[in-house]
């Protein structure tokens, strides 16, 4: 506990170059946000991906009108002349 005191008090310096923090000139600040922003957005984009491919395949696989696939009951395709 002494020693995280200390280098809250005397550390501030180095805790000022943190590229996280966006304090300082770090030269890897743009990595680590480009790192970050690429790591939050992978999720979103492989979740909405499945969710479109999905919604795809349900519109490939469906007809257009529900009553085109059903049989027509008409007097001339009747069985029962």
């Amino acid at each position: 506990m002494l020693t995280s005191l200390f280098y809250t008090i005397f550390g501030a310096t180095h805790a000022s170059a943190c590229a996280v923090c966006g304090i300082g000139e770090d030269p890897a600040a743009g990595a680590i946000l480009a790192g970050t922003g690429l790591l939050s957005a992978a999720p979103i984009i492989m979740i909405g991906s499945g969710v479109y491919y999905l919604y795809r395949q349900s519109k490939k696989h469906r007809p257009d009108d529900l009553h085109a696939s059903a049989p027509s009951l008409t007097a001339e395709s009747s069985p029962h002349k």
